[in-house]
């Protein structure tokens, strides 16, 4: 009966040091002796204001992570601006070991029964979406050009080129093309040389073989 009334006792002081903790500032919360100890007593209104607010965002980054404390000490994981802000700068070396004890003993207490608390675990981060991107088509430009040099007897000769040349357009679908052709020669009959109208090269031919001049 004994133990279970020490029991008791205990667990009413933990629910009142919680209900404490829950309504009020952190440096509120404390006894007068953990606050002359921790150098908080020294303070002005307006740094144990900003000190009040270091502690408080602590502690709720802490609940919302899901975890009861830090891997560093809080005069050691806030900025030289904010340790000037809430008077952590001027405290002495026991002072702010004292500090963060305290610090750190109110996170790990969490908040208060009476008090909700959701865990909000971290929303993962979607992989990249790969899209292949293929190049335009781009127009293309073909053709051939052909050189054509020929003789016969009694100083006949002849010579001529010709020349094709297309372009093609992927985007739009068509293909232009243009193509020309020369021929000269000497001691041949224009008509009926071997590229002319009627020699033995031209369109259509189905007369006798050229036998040439």
């Amino acid at each position: 009966m004994r133990l279970f009334r020490t029991g008791l006792a205990c667990a009413a002081l933990a629910a009142v040091a919680w209900t404490r903790a829950g309504a009020m500032d952190f440096s509120s919360g404390l006894s007068a002796s953990e606050r002359a100890s921790a150098g908080i007593a020294a303070l002005t209104s307006h740094q144990s204001a900003v000190l009040d607010g270091l502690v408080a965002r602590d502690a709720k980054l802490a609940r919302e992570g899901g975890v009861t404390g830090f891997s560093t000490a809080f005069s050691a994981r806030h900025s030289e601006q904010e340790r000037a802000g809430a008077g952590i700068a001027r405290l002495g070396e026991k002072e702010r070991q004292m500090l963060d004890m305290l610090v750190a003993r109110s996170i790990a207490m969490g908040p208060p029964p009476d008090e909700g608390f959701v865990y909000s675990p971290p929303q993962p981060t979607p992989p990249p979406t790969e899209v292949e991107v293929s190049a335009p088509p781009k127009t293309e430009v073909h053709g051939d050009v052909s050189l054509t040099v020929g003789s016969a007897g009694h100083g006949r000769s002849f010579y001529g080129t010709s020349m094709d040349l297309f372009v093609t357009d992927p985007k739009h679908g068509f293909t232009v093309g243009v193509g020309f052709q020369e021929f000269r020669g000497k001691g041949l009959l224009a008509l009926c040389g071997p590229y002319g109208p009627f020699g033995p090269y031209a369109p259509g031919y189905d007369g006798p073989p050229y036998l040439g001049w």
